[in-house]
């Protein structure tokens, strides 16, 4: 199962990632200190390690699990963050990253809606999850507008080497069918 390699929504459009994307993903958060806080790796001092992340995500629809997408503003075309859906039998995981000048303005609840709305409509798909630290209110907040529940704390779950080499508590959220 794949999903398409374009999605549209009211105001965005999330597509297979390409090469050409390097410049506005590199300026746009990779090498961004406040965006990566969270996340699991650091940020990029060059367009090079950039470069080679879009490799990475370009190369994993060869695949059968992972299948990143650029969110793009769909009346611009302007690439403003990614979302990645890793689909791991009955369940996908979904992780995301997004410019900080287009935070907090509800492009993020839409593409994971979205993604949630095309994993329920495959058959096979019960639960769409993700993770996030303790203390990343915006991204728990990002996960229930978009209709997922808090189920649990996962003590020492994963290291954000930004903030500490000691793993970190988080919060797991899901959606089930």
């Amino acid at each position: 199962m794949k999903p398409p390699e374009i999605i549209s929504t009211v105001r965005l459009i999330l597509r297979k990632p390409s090469m050409d994307d390097a410049p506005a993903v590199f300026a746009g958060w990779v090498q961004d200190s406040e965006v990566t806080y969270f996340l699991t790796w650091l940020p990029h001092k060059n367009i090079g390690q950039t470069e080679s992340m879009l490799t990475r995500a370009i190369a994993a629809w060869d695949g059968d699990s992972r299948f990143p997408y650029m969110i793009t503003l769909k009346e611009s075309g302007t690439v403003i963050g990614m979302i990645d859906p890793q689909i791991e039998g009955h369940k996908i995981a979904i992780g995301y990253v997004m410019n900080k000048d287009y935070q907090g303005k509800g492009y993020m609840t839409e593409a994971t809606r979205a993604i949630i709305d095309w994993a329920f409509g495959q058959q096979s798909i019960y639960r769409v999850y993700a993770t996030t630290d303790v203390e990343n209110f915006a991204s728990q907040r990002v996960l229930e507008k978009a209709g997922m529940q808090r189920e649990g704390l996962l003590r020492k779950y994963i290291v954000h080497p930004n903030i500490s080499d000691v793993p970190r508590d988080s919060y797991m959220y899901a959606i089930v069918k």
